[in-house]
């Protein structure tokens, strides 16, 4: 205390020393507060202003409703359909068409002048200023268009059925929940009464007639009492390799599914979830191989069988059954089903060098190998053999439909209307895109010079040649291997009615196309051809110039491979 008072007395004297230092500093501070909170601009909030809780002070107004606006797009609405809390969703304010500004609020807030004139009042008049709310404007389209997306037209939350579900080694019950309606326009009208504020979540109850569950919990605790005591001991499974097997409850309980219908839970065994068991533990001692079934045959007829014996697996969902009777206490235990297991059958073909025996060589390769085929096959030269496999079945052209293009443009050469020289795309003349056309398959000459003649034209030009599988259709230009064969017939014998000139010109190009790995490949002597790719579509249309004689050859695919369509050729050339 002594020290105290000394210090006190000691202020006392250096005031009474210096009064007028002291009351000029004092007056210059206050002059100086006062000029800061005249001078203070009124476009900014005062010193530790909070608006809504938010600290704004000396925030410009601009920012300040930036900064407002910007919390309350982010500001969370809780919506509750009736008092349960399972129908319970939280939106932005602004998915319910409800939307909050600032800029009236802070642009009408002010820093008074008769509040200027007091000094320090820049320091404490920012806590204590008086809020004004903000604007909330609503959006009535909004708002249905949310009461329709999450509430459906008729404004109604179904109810969900009680279920049951295995819990360690038990069936327990998964709750039922309540549903609920509500009339369209009270809905609306309490999401559009909403009031959003900045850091207090808003939340509106519509209010609903109850929609109770079909199947309520009761219903489904008495189903999981009947099955955990069904279970209880587990299930024996009898006639398993002369012994029995022993499935625990845990494990037959895990195979079950449930179901509504109407007011009843139903319950099935899942045969997916059962087959890894009966895998591991039933199959393995059930299963017996079959044998193996050898066929010989010369073209289409059967010369002799050797039948292997018949095997057996288990009949898994005719077992599951079994399981489910025991469920259902209608027997005491659970029996293994076997169903009969044929034999693999083994072909041992051989074939005629005759048109029946190419006719078999295709049909047999088309089945025996992946993915559709259409293959027309005739010998031009030779001894005049044919064969066809589905020679009419209708393909997507692919690039095949260029041959078609390249007729019509012949004849128009022909015709004297265009000429070799005459430009069609990207500065190429007729000549040059027609070689590429074919050779190459380039597309935007073909295009370009379908197009000029007219789509419809050239395929009507392609039928007249008695082409009548091909058309223009919803998918694009369709035609046959049958009708493909026709044309290239009619190419080789000179019956297409063009020049000399032309058919040699499309003759040539074929003969020079790029692509080598379908007919081509598998063929002795030279190929003209035309092959067409798109998607799993692999086509080729051949000319093949053999030494045992000229022969047609057209094979179009559907999820085939070069390598198929070369090595069907090669069988077709070993009967020759």
């Amino acid at each position: 205390m002594k020290q105290l008072n000394r210090i006190l007395q000691a202020t006392k004297r250096l005031v009474a020393t210096h009064r007028t230092i002291f009351a000029w500093s004092g007056a210059g501070i206050v002059a100086l507060l006062m000029t800061i909170q005249f001078i203070y601009p009124s476009s900014h909030l005062p010193l530790f202003a909070k608006v809504d809780s938010v600290a704004l002070g000396g925030w410009s107004k601009a920012d300040a409703i930036e900064r407002l606006n910007a919390l309350s797009r982010e500001q969370r609405v809780t919506v509750q359909l009736g008092e349960s809390k399972t129908n319970e969703l939280t939106v932005k304010a602004d998915d319910i068409g409800i939307t909050v500004s600032h800029a009236e609020r802070i642009n009408n807030s002010s820093y008074p002048w008769y509040l200027r004139i007091i000094p320090s009042s820049l320091f404490w008049f920012g806590p204590f200023q008086s809020e004004k709310p903000a604007t909330v404007t609503t959006n009535e389209a909004k708002a249905i268009s949310f009461i329709t997306k999450q509430l459906g037209k008729s404004c109604k939350i179904a109810p969900k059925n009680a279920s049951l579900k295995l819990s360690g080694s038990r069936l327990v019950v998964v709750p039922g929940e309540n549903g609920g309606s509500c009339e369209q326009d009270d809905a609306l009208s309490r999401l559009l009464a909403v009031k959003p504020a900045i850091n207090q979540r808003a939340a509106v109850t519509i209010p609903v007639e109850v929609l109770k569950p079909a199947v309520g919990d009761a219903a489904a605790e008495s189903l999981a009492r009947e099955l955990n005591n069904a279970t209880e001991r587990g299930v024996e499974i009898a006639g398993v390799a002369n012994e029995s097997v022993d499935v625990s409850q845990k494990e037959i309980l895990g195979w079950l599914t449930f179901t509504t219908e109407g007011s009843s839970l139903q319950y099935s065994i899942d045969s997916s979830k059962a087959k890894p068991f009966f895998d591991k533990f039933v199959t393995p001692k059930v299963a017996k191989p079959a044998g193996i079934t050898r066929v010989s045959t010369l073209d289409f007829t059967e010369t002799s069988r050797v039948s292997g014996a018949n095997g057996q697996t288990l009949d898994l969902n005719a077992t599951v059954t079994t399981v489910k009777a025991v469920l259902e206490s209608k027997q005491a235990q659970a029996k293994v089903v076997v169903a009969p297991l044929a034999p693999k059958v083994e072909y041992t073909r051989s074939y005629t060098k005759t048109s029946t025996g190419i006719a078999a060589t295709l049909e047999h390769f088309a089945k025996d190998t992946p993915g559709s085929y259409g293959v027309s096959f005739n010998e031009i030269g030779g001894r005049g053999l044919s064969a066809n496999y589905n020679s009419s079945e209708s393909f997507i052209t692919a690039s095949t439909y260029k041959l078609f293009v390249a007729y019509s443009v012949l004849k128009r050469i022909d015709a004297g209307k265009w000429k070799l020289t005459d430009e069609v795309t990207g500065g190429k003349d007729v000549s040059t895109c027609f070689d590429d056309m074919i050779v190459k398959s380039d597309n935007p000459c073909a295009e370009a010079m379908y197009k000029k003649i007219g789509y419809q034209t050239v395929i009507n030009e392609a039928r007249a040649l008695g082409l009548s599988n091909t058309s223009l259709a919803s998918d694009g230009q369709r035609t046959s291997a049958g009708d493909l064969a026709l044309y290239l017939n009619k190419l080789e014998s000179k019956q297409i009615g063009l020049t000399e000139e032309s058919r040699t010109r499309l003759l040539s190009a074929m003969k020079r196309n790029v692509y080598r790995s379908g007919i081509p490949a598998g063929a002795s002597g030279s190929v003209a051809d035309k092959v067409g790719f798109l998607y799993g579509l692999l086509h080729d249309a051949s000319i093949v110039y053999s030494p045992k004689g000229t022969y047609v050859l057209v094979v179009m695919t559907d999820g085939s491979t070069w390598g198929n369509i070369a090595e069907l050729t090669r069988k077709i050339e070993a009967l020759r």
